[in-house]
């Protein structure tokens, strides 16, 4: 007889690379706003000093911790998705970053938008400047310019893609007046799936992508199983931006190419 599976709404899956100052925040702050939630620490193993940290954190704050190969963001978030619906019943993943900090969580605002498969919150860089929503339509220019820029190294078509993709969003979140509203794509450093997405979808990331790029993998692939995306300003969130990559070796520019071209191949042309 199959043993029952222990039930919490939401399931949180923080994925860290050394960084344990930006993860204690973090969790905290999960604690304090958001009920009924377990949280599942990833660490993308560095060293040995630096996975005891993050298993005390863990532990210290009543987290399931797991230790994976640091084989980047797609794998390490797929390795803790997998534990969830393998360990746990639940309502919905939230995949997070480990330098966030959640302000405001508003449940209701979720049990009253039922139809969204996936939802972004009002996510708020250090600078002020509000990640969400990332991109609000899909614009087959925008993403000819750039793959073109990309491919060829011509930042003039980077640009002039990235421009189109601006106006976009300021003229379309200019009419939206009330939130929730249906978007294209989500910031990846805060995200909540619900359960029938993440098993209408799983394996939710692409694992041949280290590093970027994810959060367009996971709008097509929704788009086109026709599950809708979401922008909830009533889920605040601050995003100290970049933690660990602050800590990582790789060249962000390098990496940054690399997964968006790969993406476009594989995703956009021709489709």
């Amino acid at each position: 007889m199959q043993q029952q599976k222990e039930y919490y709404k939401y399931i949180a899956v923080i994925l860290v690379y050394r960084n344990t100052d930006d993860l204690i925040e973090c969790i905290n702050s999960f604690h304090e706003t958001i009920n009924d939630c377990k949280i599942i620490v990833v660490n993308s193993y560095y060293d040995e000093e630096s996975e005891n940290e993050i298993k005390t954190v863990a532990d210290e704050e009543n987290c399931i911790f797991l230790n994976v190969e640091n084989k980047g963001y797609s794998f390490g978030n797929n390795r803790g998705i997998e534990y969830a619906r393998e360990h746990f019943d639940y309502n919905y993943i939230i995949v997070s970053n480990p330098d966030i900090i959640i302000n405001i969580f508003d449940e209701a605002a979720i049990e009253s938008n039922q139809e969204y498969g996936i939802l972004a919150p009002k996510i708020v860089a250090r600078t002020g400047r509000l990640q969400n929503p990332m991109l609000v339509v899909r614009s087959r220019l925008s993403e000819t310019l750039e793959y073109y820029g990309l491919k060829h190294n011509n930042k003039w078509f980077i640009m002039a893609g990235i421009a189109i993709e601006k106006i976009i969003r300021t003229a379309v979140v200019k009419i939206k007046r009330t939130s929730p509203y249906t978007i294209y794509a989500a910031h990846g450093s805060f995200v909540i799936v619900t359960k029938d997405t993440v098993d209408q979808l799983y394996p939710i990331y692409d694992e041949n992508l280290f590093l970027f790029a994810e959060e367009g993998v996971l709008a097509y692939r929704a788009s086109e199983a026709g599950i809708k995306t979401g922008q909830f300003d009533q889920i605040v969130i601050n995003h100290k931006e970049d933690g660990s990559m602050q800590l990582s070796k790789l060249s962000i520019n390098d990496e940054l190419r690399k997964a968006n071209i790969y993406y476009y191949e594989h995703y956009v042309l021709g489709r």
